[in-house]
């Protein structure tokens, strides 16, 4: 990179930072160029924000204490109509840039364009992250709690000096990709609008991911523990779901109350109807044999499949509705079915704030420090797999940075062994973390979903081998879905229609 000079001669006020910010999105004409690495160092306070939570042993309760610079501080989901209080958005460490950015051969992701910059795409053939400042965290543990710390600045005195998974140490800034992956002529992209790149696994992800260049591994193990500081940090609590539900709990299939040619909607009741809203995502198709609905069968996509609800409108004087959807001259049978289906990217992008959903009623997805999940799909971490040991014991591998894919994990670096106890799927009380990696791996069994990180872990019953890395929940996971959940029973290869990835 070249060495930009940087004039930030500023106080290092809230106010100051957001202002420098919104100056540089115009500033910069060459953002490759740019020295983000004297900018971001610049930017930086200091400020040492901490949460502090209780070991599960002592307290179920999920909820922590903000100390050090969080204490007082103050945020709230937003949504499309409403920019609720959000104090950590304006400290440096909570801000980001909307960027387009390649990934190199070594490995490197680089930002190309930014936000309200020239050449920013946010939509089609580009793929979108954020960048961040370069930041640090640590854990302090003690008897009966434990202190997570996070800053711009390392502090020595508390352990906070472990780089961010997110942070590239040598470039000095971080990155986490925006969106889950879509395809457009046949290559994945990370960016608003498309619908999911789902029937996945993480082997055929990797053969996409390699279209786009050797360096692309896709997003995996720094992406989750971004979502995690977040939430740890600006909401204090462990359980996810206690504040962002996701698509969770909207799993709609109904077959039609009639039929049509050559048409762009579908009728069901109007009970029905009520349970899709406009935006959303759905397939269209008919049962396979021994009339077989499930969505991983090739007919039940076969009339439409992935495409967004244009307008829902009931019929008058009747009982039904039309669903009208991005897909024309359809031929509706008396045995069509409409299914919900995980979310397009960027329904979240109308939200006014850094953190916030359109509603968190189960069926949309939420933006949590400026990036987008719950889509209802697992997400696919693509720089980890899991080797089942035996039927409780689990090793978690990372893929270390310029080692090739490998479907056991050849080359990989092990990150811990896992003692699942038993092969009984469970919830989650508490986890434990690699804050090198972002590795997550259970820590404590839990009793529900209200207590403690209060996520499913499906454990594979007694199966071993090799696992991809499935996080999140999908559509119809419940309760159980969250940041800490995780499913350990699909091989490397294992394919469906509730898997996903980002670039």
């Amino acid at each position: 990179m070249a060495n930009v000079a940087v004039d930030v001669a500023m106080e290092s006020t809230s106010q100051e930072i957001l202002e420098m910010c919104k100056i540089i999105r115009t500033m910069v004409t060459d953002v490759e160029k740019f020295d983000w690495k004297s900018f971001w160092s610049n930017m930086a306070t200091g400020e040492l924000f901490s949460t502090k939570f209780y070991n599960y042993e002592k307290s179920t309760n999920p909820a922590g204490e903000k100390i050090n610079n969080s204490k007082g501080l103050v945020a709230k989901p937003s949504t499309d109509k409403v920019k609720n209080q959000d104090d950590f958005a304006s400290r440096n460490a909570f801000s980001y840039i909307d960027c387009n950015f390649i990934v190199t051969d070594s490995g490197d992701k680089i930002p190309i364009a930014i936000k309200d910059g020239n050449g920013f795409h946010n939509t089609g053939k580009a793929d979108v992250a954020i960048m961040t400042p370069p930041t640090y965290w640590g854990k302090e543990e003690f008897d009966e709690y434990y202190i997570i710390h996070f800053s711009d600045t390392p502090h020595p005195e508390v352990g906070c000096t472990i780089p961010t998974p997110w942070t590239n140490e040598n470039l000095e800034y971080g990155m986490v990709t925006k969106y889950y992956a879509g395809l457009i002529d046949g290559i994945a992209y990370s960016s608003s609008g498309n619908a999911v790149y789902n029937f996945v696994s993480a082997q055929s992800a990797n053969d996409e991911l390699k279209k786009k260049g050797a360096g692309y591994v896709g997003s995996g193990s720094e992406r989750t523990a971004y979502l995690l500081c977040m939430l740890w940090i600006k909401y204090a609590t462990k359980n996810s779901q206690k504040i962002f539900v996701g698509n969770t709990n909207n799993n709609h299939q109904y077959k039609v109350a009639e039929t049509g040619e050559k048409v762009n909607y579908v009728v069901i009741t109007t009970a029905q109807a009520n349970d899709f809203y406009v935006g959303e995502t759905v397939s269209i198709g008919t049962p396979g044999e021994n009339d077989n609905i499930d969505r991983g069968q090739t007919n039940m996509n076969a009339i439409a499949r992935n495409v967004r609800i244009t307008a829902i409108e009931p019929i008058t004087e009747t009982l039904n509705s039309r669903v009208y959807v991005e897909k024309s001259d359809m031929t509706i049978t008396e045995t069509t079915y409409i299914s919900s289906m995980p979310l397009h990217s960027g329904t979240t992008d109308e939200v006014l704030g850094a953190d916030g959903y359109i509603a968190n009623d189960g069926k949309h997805a939420y933006r949590l420090g400026g990036i987008e999940d719950g889509i209802g799909a697992y997400f696919i971490s693509m720089n980890e797999l899991w080797n089942k040991t035996d039927g409780s014991t689990v090793d978690y591998y990372i893929r270390p940075k310029g080692v090739d894919w490998s479907p056991t994990a050849s080359g990989w670096t092990k990150v811990a062994t896992a003692d699942l106890i038993d092969t009984n799927d469970a919830w989650i009380g508490e986890i434990n973390i690699d804050l090198v990696s972002g590795v997550v791996w259970l820590g404590k069994v839990g009793t529900g979903d209200s207590v403690g990180a209060g996520d499913r872990i499906y454990k594979g019953g007694t199966g071993t081998g090799w696992r991809e890395a499935l996080l999140r929940g999908f559509l119809w996971s419940g309760g159980g879905a969250g940041l800490c959940f995780a499913n350990l029973g699909s091989g490397v290869s294992g394919t469906s229609w509730y898997f996903a990835f980002c670039i």
